[in-house]
């Protein structure tokens, strides 16, 4: 099981589950109108790990996040435009 959770500037995060054989790039897409007017601050890949004592894994996502912002800079330059 995967989820992104998404570190959102002022506000509580949130989190989406990517479907199975869905991308995480195409999750983001999909989900970036949701998330207008917000700023993101961080985004991680959960991953489920039954050998850790938390369960799951956090990877940072860096390249998820620069798409994530760009996804929403251009839903502002159409919503202005």
């Amino acid at each position: 099981m995967r989820r992104l959770v998404i570190e959102l500037k002022n506000h509580p995060r949130r989190s989406l589950s990517v479907m199975s054989g869905e991308r995480m790039d195409a999750a983001i897409r999909k989900h970036a109108p949701y998330l207008r007017g917000l700023e993101p601050v961080q985004v991680f890949v959960q991953e489920y790990d039954p050998r850790l004592s938390t369960r799951f894994r956090y990877t940072p996502a860096p390249q998820l996040l620069e798409l994530l912002r760009r996804e929403l800079r251009e839903l502002r330059q159409h919503s202005a435009a």
